[in-house]
């Protein structure tokens, strides 16, 4: 691809060669400071690490003494003036205004990570007093010291493909930051989502590339209560005097990539926020004849600075923002990233939360009427006018996070949601519910979380898979845990989720499955047999008072679903899906808002109808494998005609007895490809250089003929080239498939009152919207 290489324009870095180094001290020592600051900092010539400061002092002193840091503290008030010059703040969001103010005002530099602060009034009067003490404020956006978007400004300056027309900023993702807690989760320690987290750094960088006033046209979000995971803008901006119309959207759960799009006159320019260097230019209306079949192509160039590289460590990259910011403190000057220069942002961010619009997700709220119980089946009316509170454990997960937002937004229950890792709570952060870290291993954490709550729905499972030991003690025996404070507290209801994999390999049955079926969980299988044992954990409790029951759903579907959604679809999209056994027998799937209803009925109903009993949960509407993934495929123009057939894994077997038949064949051409690798042979020089151990295999290669031998086994004749094409990657794969059996839900239906809320044809339509919404096709 061609690059366009530009003149630079003088960067301005900061060198501190010959200066003392200034006293620093790290305030928060989380993931952001373990991952970048603190590699950078110990290497930087300019700084002298004074101090660590943080809360959790077992994490601060375990990083003072990687890092040679001499003095550890658990407040930033505890920073004396006369031993610190500076001071970078890396704590959660709330804490940004007041440390910085109180650093400030006694005369220490600061530079704060973003967000600035959590409202405008704060980040403005952050800026006065850094100016009124004589000190320099700066704050973290070091992404706008990158050479691409800095070469963006300066093709829409020029107007490289013509006047700017309108723009795109996109950022965000699946939201995995390793978080030690939920600080970026909660309104109240983060001021807001994805708008004021990530969005500050998009946000920043529009402003990098435009010009303030910033009128806002419209904001909308997800946010039902808690904070928002994703967001859309559209808004108003300046380039050389003329307005500028463009929309920002922003996520934490679904994969928009994070670009800045300007689209000219005559043409695109697009800045990733991933590519440090370089920027892309697209041509409108240009194509080129391609030599190799004679047809005219568009095309695109990627323009670069000229004379700058593109090896850069990302930790350089990152050292940017310090050194500005050192350097300004040297010289009395402004540094790029000034508090000042961050306003802009702090005062749109604040203006968006001002004007909130909702935004549209109808597969969260929709048109759901509760059914009416079935004759006999009491709901308890005590209970249907008071839900009270519920603990759902694994509320993080597919089925969990669903199960949370419908009885919140729903029903009305006071949810109390179970957190293991942070950084998977970005759905479930939107609700009004009171989110909890624990782990279910732990006694003391089980008993504290399920004090106060009238009932429990258990979702959370062990996913260490590979690792027994482990899956076992969340899964079995956190259960256990579980179910004993449950008794403790007095809990009214427990509900257990366990899975139609305690009948046995589901693949290889037919007909109907009812409760009466006895468990028998494939041998050997982790999810299967810890389910199982689980199921008799809660049957004990029952016994002992615990008003208890267990769901053993069918295969659960609908937006967010990994396993029958977007791993199936992102394998059609590559061409990697296939079927395991026939597409034409049923596939028993159930919508995630059906299984959600029996758990709502299950709440309600009386305590003889559920002690102690097992309830299928299903659709009760079976389609085919093919009807199915044809329905949720079309829409998006992917063709299941041609998708290969694979025998079910039960007719598989037989050829593990001829696999096991061509076990020595086998064996012999794994040895010579390890003979072979390049690893191999360099132990085996080494070998034979080594004394005492090489001189046997020296005197082997001695013998006639051994030395031609040996180098045909390991391919070492490289006398002559050989140019083997590689083997093309292997591509995502995907089997989907059954032998056909069904789950009955005829004692849900006369025992609970259970009937399914949502019909086939509405379920695939909610999740078709959802799919095409998170891009995922």
């Amino acid at each position: 691809m061609p690059t366009e290489q530009l003149e630079q324009a003088p960067a301005q870095q900061g060198s501190v060669t010959g200066l003392r180094p200034l006293r620093l001290a790290l305030v928060g020592c989380g993931a952001i400071s373990q991952q970048m600051h603190l590699p950078v900092l110990a290497g930087h010539e300019g700084i002298d690490l004074a101090a660590l400061v943080d809360r959790d002092a077992g994490r601060a002193r375990r990083m003072a003494l990687a890092y040679g840091v001499p003095t550890v503290l658990s407040d930033a008030s505890q920073l004396d003036s006369d031993q610190i010059d500076a001071a970078i703040l890396a704590t959660p969001p709330f804490h940004h205004a007041p440390a910085s103010i109180d650093l400030l005002q006694r005369g220490i530099h600061v530079l704060v990570e973003k967000p600035m602060a959590t409202s405008y009034e704060d980040a403005r009067r952050m800026v006065d007093v850094a100016e009124r003490h004589g000190v320099v404020l700066a704050v973290g956006f070091f992404r706008r010291l990158l050479p691409s978007i800095r070469l963006l400004r300066g093709l829409v300056d020029r107007h490289y493909l013509g006047a700017p027309q309108r723009f795109e900023v996109e950022g965000g993702g699946m939201y995995n930051w390793a978080a030690a807690t939920l600080a970026n989760m909660r309104k109240d320690w983060a001021g807001g989502g994805v708008l004021i987290d990530f969005g500050s750094h998009m946000l920043d960088l529009m402003f990098a590339v435009f010009d303030e006033p910033a009128d806002l046209l419209e904001y909308r979000d997800n946010a039902l209560g808690g904070v928002e995971s994703d967001c859309c803008l559209k808004v108003r901006v300046r380039h050389r005097g003329q307005p500028l119309e463009g929309t920002v959207q922003l996520a934490r759960t679904r994969n928009l990539g994070s670009a800045i799009r300007v689209h000219c006159e005559r043409g695109t320019l697009e800045f990733h926020i991933t590519e440090r260097f370089r920027v892309r230019i697209a041509p409108h209306g240009d194509e080129l004849r391609d030599t190799v079949g004679g047809a005219a192509r568009p095309y695109w160039l990627e323009a670069g600075w000229q004379g700058q590289t593109a090896d850069e460590s990302w930790y350089e990259t990152f050292r940017r923002q310090i050194d500005d910011w050192i350097q300004a403190i040297h010289s009395g000057g402004t540094p790029q990233l000034s508090g000042a220069s961050a306003l802009p942002t702090a005062r749109l961010i604040e203006a968006c939360y001002e004007n909130r619009l909702p935004q549209a997700e109808p597969w969260v709220l929709y048109d759901q009427p509760r059914r009416q119980p079935a004759t006999g089946v009491s709901r308890g009316s005590a209970r249907a006018a008071s839900p009270g509170r519920v603990l759902v454990t694994g509320a993080t997960g597919f089925i969990g996070s669903r199960v949370a937002e419908v009885l919140a937004l729903r029903d009305g229950w006071d949810v109390r949601a179970v957190v293991h890792n942070p950084g998977n709570a970005s759905r479930l952060a939107r609700l009004p519910v009171e989110m909890v870290q624990a782990d279910l291993r732990d006694d003391a954490a089980v008993q504290r979380i399920v004090q106060g709550c009238d009932a429990v729905v258990h979702c959370a499972i062990g996913t260490a898979w590979g690792q027994r030991r482990e899956i076992f003690a969340v899964t079995v025996d956190g259960t256990r845990k579980l179910a004993d404070a449950a008794l403790r507290a007095g809990v009214r209801r427990l509900i257990h989720f366990s899975t139609m994999s305690v009948y046995g390999d589901v693949s290889e049955m037919r007909g109907v499955l009812d409760e009466s079926r006895p468990m028998r969980p494939t041998r050997g299988s982790e999810y299967g047999e810890s389910k199982a044992e689980a199921e008799r954990v809660i049957q004990r409790a029952a016994a002992r008072g615990l008003s208890a029951c267990i769901f053993r759903p069918a295969r659960v579907f609908g937006p967010f679903s990994r396993t029958f959604v977007v791993n199936p679809l992102s394998a059609m999209k590559l061409g990697g899906f296939e079927w395991l056994g026939s597409p034409d027998v049923p596939c028993d799937m159930v919508y995630v808002d059906n299984v959600v209803e029996s758990v709502a009925r299950a709440l309600e109903a009386e305590d003889a109808a559920v002690r102690g009993q097992c309830f299928n949960i299903g659709d009760g509407d079976p389609m085919t494998w093919r009807e199915f993934y044809d329905r949720l495929a079309s829409p998006f123009g992917l063709d299941l005609g041609n998708v290969p057939v694979k025998p079910p894994r039960f007719q598989q077997r037989p050829g593990r007895i001829r696999s096991i038949a061509s076990l020595p064949a086998r064996a012999v051409t794994g040895l010579r490809a390890i003979a072979a690798s390049r690893e191999f042979k360099a132990l085996g020089w080494k070998v034979l250089e080594n004394d005492p151990w090489g001189v046997g295999p020296r005197w082997a290669l001695g013998l006639p003929g051994a030395e031609r031998v040996a180098r045909r086994i390991v391919k070492a004749d490289d006398s002559l080239p050989v140019y083997r094409r590689d083997a093309p990657a292997a591509s995502v794969r995907c089997h989907m498939g059954s032998g056909g059996a069904v789950v009955s839900i005829d004692k849900a239906r006369a025992q609970l009152g259970y009937e399914p809320s949502v019909g086939r044809a509405q379920a695939l339509e909610l999740t078709v919207q959802w799919v095409r919404y998170a891009r995922l096709v």
